[in-house]
This record gives C-alpha cells, sequence and structure tokens, in this order.
C-alpha cells in the first residue's frame, strides 16, 4: 500500500511541476512577444508569476534553458498540427496515385508553414525570432537535447522527398538538401513581408512562397501535369478540412 501510496505522489508531484513548467513557458513566452529576445530574463518571468527569482532556478538553471525549452514546445506544437493536417487529408491522398499524392503532401506542407503566422503565432513568432537572429542563444548541452526533435521533424519531411524520387514525381537528388531548401524557401519567403510596406503591390507572403516552392519542385522534375494534379487534390483536401472543421 505504501508504494501505491508513493507512486501515487510522485504522479502528483510530476504533474505539478509541468503545470509549473508550462506556465513558466507560457509567461516567458508573452515576454517575448511584448518586448523582444533580449527582455527575456529569468528576473522578467519570475515578476511576471509573482515568484522570486530563484524559485525559477529549480526549473531552468539559466536563460538559455528557458529558451532552449521553448524551442522544443514550439517544435513538438508545430509537429503535431502538420500531423494532425496530413492525417486530415489522408484520404484524399490514399485514392491518387503516387506521385500525385507524394507532391500534394509537400504542397500541403508548405501551405500550413506559410500559414503558421495565423494558425500558431506564438510558436511561429518564436521560430522566427531564433531563425533571425545570428547569435548562439542556446549552450551546445542545450542543442543536443533538441537536435533530435527537430531532427526527427525533418527526418520525416525527407521521407516525402524519397518518396517522391522513387514514385517518380521527383528526379533523382539529394533529399536532405532538398528538405533545407525547401525550408528555406518557405521561410524566405516570410522575410518578405515587410516588402509589402515598401510595395504594396508586392505579393503576398503566400503567394511568394508558393510561387518558388512549386517553382523548386518543378526544377527537380516534377512535371506541370502532375504540379496541376497534386494542386487539385490540396484544394480539394482543403474543401474538405473546412466543411468537417468544428464537428463533433
Amino acid at each position: 500500500m505504501n508504494v501505491i501510496h508513493k507512486t501515487e505522489a510522485s504522479v502528483r508531484s510530476a504533474d505539478r511541476r509541468e503545470r509549473k513548467i508550462e506556465a513558466i513557458l507560457d509567461r516567458a513566452m508573452e515576454v517575448l512577444r511584448a518586448d523582444g529576445l533580449d527582455a527575456l530574463t529569468l528576473q522578467r518571468v519570475a515578476q511576471a508569476l509573482g515568484l522570486v527569482t530563484t524559485a525559477i532556478y529549480r526549473y531552468f538553471p539559466s536563460k538559455d534553458a528557458l529558451i532552449a525549452a521553448l524551442q522544443r514546445r514550439a517544435i513538438r506544437v508545430i509537429s503535431a498540427h502538420f500531423q494532425s493536417a496530413l492525417s486530415a487529408i489522408a484520404p484524399q491522398l490514399l485514392e491518387a496515385a503516387p506521385a500525385t499524392a507524394c507532391l500534394a503532401t509537400l504542397l500541403t506542407i508548405g501551405d500550413l508553414y506559410l500559414a503558421l503566422p495565423e494558425t500558431h503565432p506564438q510558436e511561429w513568432h518564436f521560430v522566427a525570432t531564433l531563425l533571425g537572429d545570428p547569435r548562439h542563444l542556446v549552450s551546445d548541452d542545450e542543442v543536443a537535447v533538441t537536435a533530435p526533435m527537430l531532427a526527427g521533424f525533418l527526418a520525416d519531411i525527407e521521407k516525402l522527398f524519397v518518396w517522391a524520387e522513387r514514385s517518380e514525381a521527383l528526379a533523382h537528388g539529394q533529399a536532405s538538401e532538398r528538405v533545407f531548401a525547401f525550408w528555406a524557401a518557405l521561410h524566405g519567403a516570410h522575410c518578405m513581408e515587410k516588402a509589402r510596406r515598401v510595395s504594396p503591390s508586392a505579393p503576398s507572403v503566400e503567394e511568394i512562397g508558393r510561387f518558388t516552392t512549386r517553382a523548386l519542385l518543378s526544377s527537380w522534375g516534377a512535371t506541370p501535369a502532375r504540379m496541376t494534379a497534386a494542386q487539385r487534390l490540396v484544394s480539394a483536401g482543403a474543401r474538405v478540412g473546412r466543411s468537417t472543421k468544428g464537428r463533433v
């Protein structure tokens, strides 16, 4: 019986710790969004929670540990969002030819990334901040913890490029290099948002991102006919998603 009670107490303690960590990360994100990365300090977060700074040290011994935890949470949230969205269109993909389904999946991933500022503004803001800051903001030890999670996320996309080659949707090429080129094109499109302040007639982020990623896929061997078929599949999936949104 004592063993059971100790186990239950351990579970409750772990739950409390997890809730406290999430509360700290929530406040840290609020500080980040309001005043930027340089304003994010353990003292600032502690004050926002009504705690003394030393209380935060029980969970995060340093600022870079806090940043790394935010990074890992953002990766988890975005990855889960992608998986959920792709699962929703899986029935349509299964009915299509493999080459078409593969290209449609890549196009969908591109659309999901381009929409992150609207669907997941907090996670997107943090990712954009980290990618845009040239400084090394996280220690090597924390990077070592985060790296497998990011590598797993990118590996899933790399598998799509391998599948695209095997299904002859794309010509032979280095899948790992294509993953980063694809990602760079999508993120680069977001960086062009400020161009609209200088030139209001400039294309939107979505238009730039879609044009660039489609140009990449075409340059890697996707034929116009397959790209058209894949786009139809993506559009059909989007309509299904909108019609089922909110259903219980």
